[in-house]
């Protein structure tokens, strides 16, 4: 392991489940990016998603993530998670409960004088910074002029202030040509990983939420997305691709190639088990308590797919029976946990995810690739677009099941304070 004793960051080669737990306050926002999951409940303020939750009830769902889901950090979001009122009062709340906060921010008012001292004093771990693009393919991404001068200077003084960051960088198609350049600005400003995340549209979003215009074929993106990485690394930089097929990989960067079953052993991405809970929607809307948590296990699907408020409902109204329920169902998905291997519970869940959720389809190339079964595909209205033909067989290795196979060899930036557990 390398220590960077100037922001206290580790690099490890050592992969475990991740222990990092998300939440959502709202989607309030102060940008409009066209690409956006959650866009619908952004523009539509009677969205019963749309307004902030309270701090109570952000506390609640922090609280439950800590000590129920044994969660060590978590990222907060949106919409913008800085311009909710209470935001540097949950920020600390966070870090008294040993709950690393990170911030997933546009930037937009960070710039201000004072403000990120403000984080800073509240005991954020550090910003995972939206950067998606360069000048006005930002702004025209996230269709607010002037952001990218606003985005640039809030990093500047992130830089000063000796403030850790990330970037997060979705490549849709007008943001292709340019990643090269936010791989050149990673650089310039010192971020300590840089995500490039694929254009899909998850959550409630994958009907006819993106047309055919704005998505860049995989075959386009890899000869930019090769450059970029190999920048990143020359410098240093953690880089990491999220939903890609591993063929549009080089056999250099498939380590740093993400699908749904690598996503549990990024300790910057989120658990699983506690991010289906804070997905139901009582855990994303303003009003009403959270629902009771579960586990993955015998009956957490139908949990999840069940009416959310229903769920919570029926629970505070019949709170002994459901109570009864609630607790068979967390035993029973322990013991099949610990029966089976948590792991091999978690990977399952992974290839639902990909299969049942995203709708990910496999083209004739891939019936024969010898990553097969730890590769997800295509996203599926990637494929109602162009299909799958630039699927390409990977054979010069074994066919493998082990979904750690290249990502093991990637070295990941941690801070020991939310790693410890595993370091």
């Amino acid at each position: 392991m390398e220590q960077n004793r100037s922001k206290n960051f580790t690099k490890t080669t050592k992969r475990v489940l991740t222990k990092r737990g998300v939440m959502w306050l709202g989607q309030t926002c102060n940008l409009r990016c066209y690409f956006c999951y959650f866009i619908n409940r952004i523009e539509d303020h009677h969205h019963p998603e749309h307004a902030f939750m309270s701090l109570d009830k952000a506390k609640q769902i922090c609280k439950t993530l800590r000590y129920f889901y044994d969660n060590r950090s978590i990222d907060i979001q949106g919409g913008e998670p800085t311009i909710h009122k209470d935001i540097l009062e949950l920020v600390s709340y966070c870090r008294d409960i040993g709950l690393s906060p990170t911030l997933i921010t546009n930037g937009l008012i960070l710039g201000k004088p004072g403000k990120l001292e403000e984080f800073r004093d509240a005991g954020v771990r550090d910003f995972l910074v939206s950067l998606h693009g360069i000048g006005e393919a930002h702004n025209e991404a996230v269709r607010v002029k002037g952001a990218y001068e606003k985005i640039t200077a809030s990093i500047e003084r992130m830089r000063e202030l000796d403030l850790p960051f990330r970037f997060n960088c979705t490549m849709s198609k007008p943001v292709v040509p340019v990643i090269t350049q936010v791989a050149a600005k990673a650089i310039e400003y010192g971020a300590n990983a840089v995500n490039f995340i694929a254009f899909n549209p998850f959550s409630d979003q994958n009907t006819g939420h993106r047309q055919a215009e704005t998505v860049e074929r995989y075959s386009v993106i890899k000869p930019r997305l090769t450059e970029a990485i190999d920048m990143l690394e020359a410098a240093g930089i953690e880089t990491n691709v999220r939903y890609l097929p591993m063929c549009m990989a080089e056999e250099r960067h498939r380590k740093n190639f993400y699908n749904f079953q690598q996503l549990s052993y990024d300790v910057h991405e989120w658990d699983y088990q506690s991010w289906m809970w804070t997905m139901m929607p009582t855990q994303m809307m303003r009003d009403g308590n959270p629902s009771p948590p579960y586990r993955i296990g015998p009956y957490a699907y139908r949990v999840y797919k069940a009416p959310a408020h229903l769920v919570r409902d029926n629970y505070e109204k019949h709170p002994l029976k459901q109570g009864i329920k609630f607790a068979i169902q967390r035993t029973l998905s322990q013991v099949t946990q610990a029966v089976r291997g948590r792991d091999v519970v978690y990977r399952e869940e992974a290839r639902r995810r990909a299969k049942d959720d995203c709708g990910y389809k496999y083209g004739e190339a891939c019936k024969t690739c010898s990553l097969r079964n730890i590769c997800d595909g295509f996203h599926g209205d990637y494929a109602d677009f162009f299909g799958a033909e630039e699927a390409k067989t990977v054979s010069n290795i074994p066919l493998t099941d082990d979904p750690k196979h290249y990502i093991q060899d990637q070295e990941k930036v941690v801070m020991p304070e939310d790693y410890s557990w595993a370091l």
